[in-house]
């Protein structure tokens, strides 16, 4: 099967979602990935869009002829209407992929001579890209690496 769990985690705030935290999971392989401040507050800058930081990531994955089951999990909320609204939206969201074949994602390191302290570089045949930034992530880049190499094929 083509899905990819998409779990996002961040706080409803003040009427806006900030995500800190994804984590990517096919056949039961699962790899956290924490948002840089830089990348949560691109959600933060355009409410209308609050999957901003990780549009790209999103983009890749459908245009790789993945589906994304999205879950949507509120850390702090403030219980607003917006809030709810957002929930309801944006959760147990489906997005079908754009091919029906899976296709390869490219996956590199940004410093190949020195992969422990590389990110992670990812781009699709259809030419989208996005950068997994690894200095926050408990597991090991090659770690990473080979985890999403399982989940993408």
């Amino acid at each position: 099967m083509n899905k990819i769990n998409l779990r996002i985690e961040g706080d409803h705030e003040f009427g806006v979602f900030s995500m800190f935290l994804i984590e990517i999971e096919r056949n039961s392989i699962r790899i956290p990935i924490f948002l840089t401040s830089e990348q949560t507050n691109l959600g933060l800058e355009d409410p209308e869009e609050p999957h901003e930081a990780i549009m790209e990531l999103m983009n890749i994955l459908l245009d790789s002829g993945f589906s994304i089951h999205q879950n949507i999990e509120i850390v702090n909320g403030d219980n607003s209407n917006e809030h709810h609204e957002f929930v309801e939206n944006f959760n147990d969201r489906i997005d079908n992929g754009w091919v029906s074949e899976i296709q390869p994602i490219n996956i590199k390191f940004s410093n190949p001579e020195d992969p422990e302290n590389s990110n992670i570089e990812l781009e699709s045949l259809g030419g989208h890209f996005y950068t997994i930034y690894t200095e926050s992530n408990d597991m090991s880049t090659i770690e990473m690496v080979e985890k999403l190499n399982v989940i993408f094929k």
